[in-house]
């Protein structure tokens, strides 16, 4: 009797072991080969599944950036008011725990790569206008001048990356808990400004 492999389990087994590589080594490191004896089985069981490393490294990322949106929207179900989802959402979205960690670890590699393939520059736009359109929807019960949304915004989402890039890239635990506590200073600083700036706007 042949054996029954449940597809969408062991594709995610496959994202997860480039997962675990980018995160250790870097993207240079997710080759079909290594994914493979990471996941514990032969490259072409891989390729069964991923015909090439492009299409792997894609679903990584998509794989990180819907598991990432999900935890948002999650803990935004639980604001009690507009503001307080912005701050819900964008701490989700910050480097302050371990698995945030390695998210971010997995985009700043991606971001290296996105100029050596169309594809992967193409994804990562993507899931990027994505986050930006979460942003500004979020924004939108705050500020109602369409302009200033936008500005603030862009602001928010250069904070985030500034901070969020700032702290991935630490390696000592002892750098990572100063960056995570000067990045989450910072935000709260940043936050409670927009949220005078809002007010004000009325």
């Amino acid at each position: 009797m042949p054996k029954f492999v449940d597809i969408e389990v062991r594709k995610r087994e496959f994202v997860a072991a480039s997962w675990d590589l980018i995160a250790r080594e870097g993207i240079s490191a997710a080759t079909l080969r290594k994914v493979s004896a990471q996941a514990g089985c032969t490259t072409g069981a891989l390729t069964h599944y991923f015909p090439d490393r492009n299409a792997l490294l894609i679903e990584t990322l998509r794989t990180a950036h819907f598991a990432a949106a999900e935890r948002m929207l999650r803990a935004a179900l639980t604001a009690e008011t507009p503001f307080d989802r912005l701050r819900a959402i964008v701490l989700e979205a910050m480097p302050f725990d371990d698995i945030r960690l390695q998210e971010w670890r997995i985009w700043v590699a991606f971001w290296g790569a996105t100029a050596e393939s169309d594809q992967l520059s193409q994804e990562n736009a993507r899931r990027y206008l994505e986050w930006r359109e979460l942003i500004e929807e979020t924004l939108s019960p705050l500020i109602a001048n369409t302009t200033m949304l936008l500005h603030e915004a862009a602001m928010l989402m250069a904070h985030i990356d500034g901070a969020s890039v700032r702290i991935a890239l630490n390696s000592a635990p002892e750098a990572i808990a100063a960056a995570q506590h000067a990045g989450l200073d910072a935000l709260d600083h940043y936050l409670l400004l927009l949220q005078r700036r809002a007010v004000d706007s009325v």
